[in-house]
């Protein structure tokens, strides 16, 4: 599939911008009109999920809690880095430049500034998405659109960064 000149920057902007406002809207929707106070829950299917208010002040299963300025630091530092490969990787390959890693750095960028956000603040990251079927830490959308993002760079780095730099190096021809 040949990808048109901008549309990897394109995704991945709109992207950002999509996961942003609905981690962001969520967040402030749900959790103001539903469960305003701490512990507050609402029953959404009995017995596979609700919502519950929580005040995570660490990371992914409250990793580093308390540590909001070492959290945010660390956000930043990687949300650098993530931004920088891809501008570089972006006027490196031109359009020859996979759609999934836009997507995957979309869904990155838009779900760690959507917890840094809270971070910078409320001191804290609001979760509110509770699997009651299984043990499993509350989460919010922000959330889930790391998580996604991460597993297509996985996909992208694993299956589609060397036929890249095949292409860039043979332009597209196997070099006998």
């Amino acid at each position: 599939m040949k990808n048109k000149k901008y549309l990897s920057p394109f995704l991945a902007v709109s992207i950002f911008v999509c996961v942003l406002l609905l981690d962001l809207l969520t967040k402030e929707f749900i959790i103001k009109n539903h469960i305003p106070n701490v512990g507050d829950s609402i029953k959404i299917m009995p017995g596979f999920i609700n919502f519950v208010y929580v005040k995570n002040t660490g990371a992914a299963w409250g990793m580093l809690a308390g540590r909001p300025i070492f959290l945010i630091v660390i956000s930043l530092v990687v949300m650098g880095l993530l931004l920088t490969y891809y501008i570089l990787r972006q006027k490196k390959l031109g359009s020859k430049c996979s759609v999934l890693f836009g997507i995957s750095v979309g869904l990155i960028a838009g779900g760690c500034i959507g917890n840094m956000i809270d971070r910078i603040f409320l001191g804290y990251v609001r979760d509110f998405i509770n699997f009651e079927f299984i043990k499993f830490p509350v989460f919010n959308f922000a959330d889930i659109a790391l998580t996604i993002g991460t597993i297509i760079m996985l996909v992208y780095f694993v299956f589609f960064f060397n036929k890249e730099e095949k292409l860039l190096k043979g332009g597209g021809q196997d070099e006998r």
